[in-house]
């Protein structure tokens, strides 16, 4: 179990992907802002840096490029809906260099085997159907790369969560869950360990899952001793 920390940049340093439904604000927030970065935290602390490469896909106001390109030689980010120019200049001058793209991640034009890591926080459960996704990102990495993924509950308590800090319709927003994303993943990675946010809460009560995921290798084994074997930290 590693120690990272967020690096979380100066409130204003950073803009809002979209003013309704970006998280950013939620960051710097007294209650909520505790919730937000430690969810992150939470799911940083399955990773053993350094990476020579890391991407990743969602990196919306840029929020967790600070921290990753503490942890990365090269830090790259693909985004279906944000500016990557606005976001590199934004980064730029906080002293962070990332190499953004717009594009959708199933459809993204990069070369194969590029990354050592690919992190995709809060993405996951927009994906209605997430198998296309893990296959793209599972051509993206190196042999035995790591993605690592972090996901909300998805049901009716969370909506209430969400009601409650002020978001409200995420269940509009929210249509996959953490099983499925699972599910999907199987044919392309092994599972290496997960964790439950906050750490204290039972397995079912938990409000964040993280995920760390290996990938298979090319003829689509998994590796010795990690099939169906979870380390639960």
């Amino acid at each position: 179990m590693s120690k990272i920390r967020m690096h979380l940049p100066p409130e204003g340093a950073l803009e809002p992907n979209d003013e309704k439904d970006d998280p950013l604000p939620y960051y710097y927030s007294p209650i909520a802002g505790r919730l937000y970065r430690g969810r992150i935290e939470s799911g940083l602390s399955l990773l053993q840096p350094h990476y020579e490469s890391i991407l990743e896909v969602g990196y919306g106001s840029g929020i967790n490029m600070p921290t990753l390109s503490q942890i990365g030689g090269e830090v790259w980010g693909v985004d279906i809906c944000s500016d990557p120019e606005r976001v590199a200049d934004r980064l730029t001058r906080i002293g962070v260099r990332a190499m953004l793209a717009k594009a959708d991640i199933c459809d993204w034009d990069c070369a194969p085997e590029r990354f050592d890591l690919v992190v995709a926080f809060s993405v996951f459960e927009h994906i209605p159907d997430s198998s296309s996704a893990l296959r793209q990102i599972c051509r993206l990495l190196k042999p035995k790369g790591m993605l690592l993924v972090g996901m909300p509950r998805v049901d009716k308590l969370m909506t209430t969560f969400f009601s409650l800090i002020g978001y409200s319709g995420i269940e509009d927003h929210h249509v996959n869950t953490f099983r499925k994303v699972c599910d999907s993943a199987r044919p392309y990675f092994d599972i290496e360990c997960t964790r439950v946010f906050p750490r204290w809460c039972p397995r079912w009560a938990g409000l964040y899952f993280s995920f760390l995921f290996k990938k298979r290798d090319a003829d689509g084994s998994s590796s010795p001793g990690m099939a169906g074997r979870a380390r639960s930290m």
